[in-house]
């Protein structure tokens, strides 16, 4: 059998050369490599930095009765050449899309996308592309190559760009962020899928989770098991199940699980409140290669139940206790959602232009979600420090829904200006249980406030249980809700650089002359940012529709995607206020949204 690699060989040879021999010019075929070397990068840069190249930012098109008598570079976006150009073509964390007749006078480099359209179209010059990014930073209207970072690679990364050959792996990970329920949550176990246009693959992990009181049995172990099926040729459509036993945040938008990870560990303060999620689901997902579109409808049969804090270990303030957990209702819920995404950015981790867009709706079609009688103690108010007994509540049907709208706008060659709109909560009416609730205040959306300041009183009562799963049988105490029904936030940040030259040479003039001792000079570039931030948030009807307002300010500096900020409140519930205890400085790993 080994005769049908060779006759298969020998025949695509004989089909590339029939064409070659059929015309007097030969048309170049684009090669694909997934790494970007060292000296690629530094000659791409210095192609886009020549004065001599015309330049272009985020996705352009040359029509078809254009033509561009130089060389070309294009940057964070797509190139669509119906027309001609005369000179070299390099594109940079974008694809190039050649239309049927297009030309192309020299070669083409494309770093973090892929040629498309390159055997209907004329190229002079050879065509090479590389699928990983270039990672670079701005000084001016340069591009300098950044230093090489340490990627954490995820085991949920679909990677429609994968090779298309069977392949197995074992992974071993975190899962999540470092948080106070779970401690760090370890997961380990293989990975598989198999080769083709339409693979089929397998995850199967564990979960260990370091922090689970003094016990080692069932309670610190968790799992996922993902598998899944691609129809359609080049993973246009692919459908799955997946069978679960998680913690999962109740709100994971506002920081990363790294940040979030780090201020846990390090600084004792977890942004999230958590609960834990068992049961099933399938699902199907659309997502078009080279589209910035995404869809899916899953179904999902699951039990929720609430979980305590536990006591992880911080570098600092170690001793101090723990932040309460929202009381969780608890009970199963069966639920379709369906997700849409639309990815339009530049790239992801810092855009510069371009849109995107996430939404989401639930809607349970069957719950028996609730919280049992519960001992509740008024933290604020005129019944403050009364306890009283709660009957049963119950949690029925209900619709929630969540949007996320950003716009990037490049506005100059060195100046942003980045704009927000998110919403989430409740559509019916129906009151939402606690973790389908909003919070708003801290780093993640309201800086210039307390974290989850703005939680429409849901942390005014404190309820104590007997016991609550994953913890020792004891009386344990959480918080009687989450927070609003309804919530929006409003985001703006207008960004810019600052070039600045500093000169390190040190001269020595004895005897009258000038000898330079230490001679150097340093270019930088520096990011400087101006945001306002405005949140509001609903409380359920039922309790009297309590409504909250807030307005905060501030500033940071940028050096690349790290920042270091502070923030101020300026307006609660439609009056002015005044900062008592100054500004919160805080730093983010990444951009703000």
């Amino acid at each position: 059998m080994r005769s049908i690699p060779a006759l298969g060989l020998a025949v695509a040879l004989l089909s590339a050369a029939l064409p070659a021999l059929a015309q007097q010019d030969t048309v170049p075929q684009a090669i694909a490599f997934s790494r970007v070397p060292a000296e690629v990068g530094e000659r791409v840069a210095a192609f886009y930095n020549d004065p001599a190249t015309l330049h272009f930012t985020g996705r352009t098109r040359i029509p078809a009765d254009g033509t561009v008598s130089g060389k070309v570079a294009v940057l964070d976006g797509t190139l669509a050449v119906a027309g001609r150009i005369a000179g070299d073509v390099v594109v940079i964390n974008g694809d190039l899309e050649l239309v049927p007749g297009a030309v192309v006078g020299g070669s083409i480099t494309v770093v973090g996308g892929e040629i498309v359209g390159g055997d209907s179209a004329r190229v002079e010059g050879e065509m090479v592309a590389y699928s990983a990014p270039l990672e670079y930073t701005r000084r001016g209207d340069l591009i300098v190559i950044s230093e090489p970072r340490v990627v954490f690679d995820s085991i949920d990364d679909a990677d429609t760009r994968a090779p298309r050959r069977a392949r197995t792996r074992l992974v071993l990970a975190t899962e999540g962020s470092y948080n106070r329920v779970e401690g760090l949550p370890i997961t380990f176990g293989p990975v598989a899928q198999t080769g083709g246009s339409n693979p089929f693959r397998i995850r199967a992990r564990a979960i260990f989770r370091t922090e689970a009181g003094a016990n080692y049995g069932v309670e610190r172990w968790g799992g996922d098991v993902l598998a899944e099926q691609f129809l359609g040729g080049h993973r246009l459509l692919r459908v799955g199940g997946a069978v679960r036993s998680v913690v999962s945040p109740i709100e994971g938008w506002q920081l990363p699980n790294v940040e979030n990870s780090l201020s846990t560990f390090i600084f004792h303060r977890d942004s999230r409140d958590h609960y834990q999620r068992q049961g099933y689901s399938v699902f199907a997902t659309l997502a078009p290669r080279r589209s910035p579109f995404a869809a899916t409808l899953e179904f999902r049969s699951e039990r929720h139940l609430p979980l305590a804090a536990g006591n992880p270990w911080t570098i600092f303030r170690n001793n101090d206790v723990w932040r309460l957990q929202p009381f969780a209702a608890r009970g199963d819920l069966n639920s379709l959602v369906a997700r849409v995404e639309w990815d339009a950015r530049s790239q992801e981790d810092d855009p510069s232009a371009g849109w995107y867009f996430e939404g989401e709706l639930e809607r349970a079609v069957r719950s028996t979600l609730g919280q049992p009688e519960l001992s509740v103690t008024s933290l604020s108010g005129p019944d403050a420090g009364v306890v009283a007994q709660r009957g049963e509540r119950r949690y029925g049907l209900f619709t929630h829904g969540f949007v996320d709208l950003r716009r990037y706008n490049r506005i100059s060659p060195t100046a942003r200006l980045n704009l927000r709109v998110l919403g989430a909560g409740g559509l019916g009416g129906e009151r939402l249980p606690p973790q389908r609730e909003h919070a708003l205040g801290g780093e993640g959306s309201l800086p210039g406030f307390g974290l989850l300041s703005l939680d429409c009183g849901a942390r005014g009562e404190l309820v104590r249980v007997v016991s609550t799963p994953g913890r020792e049988p004891a009386e344990q105490a959480f918080y009687g809700s989450y927070g609003c029904a309804q919530v929006v936030l409003v985001q703006a940040e207008y960004r810019g650089n600052v070039d600045f030259r500093v000169d390190l040479s040190r001269r020595d003039d004895r005897a009258g002359a000038s000898e330079s001792r230490l001679s150097g000079v340093w270019d930088g570039t520096l990011g400087w940012v101006f945001f306002a931030d405005l949140g509001s948030g609903w409380g359920a009807e039922e309790l009297g529709g309590y409504r909250q307002e807030a307005v905060d300010a501030g500033a940071g500096i940028l050096l690349g995607r790290l920042g270091v900020y502070a923030a101020v409140p300026v307006a609660a519930d439609g009056r002015f206020v005044r900062p008592s205890r100054g500004p919160n400085f805080f730093v983010r790993l990444n951009s703000r949204f």
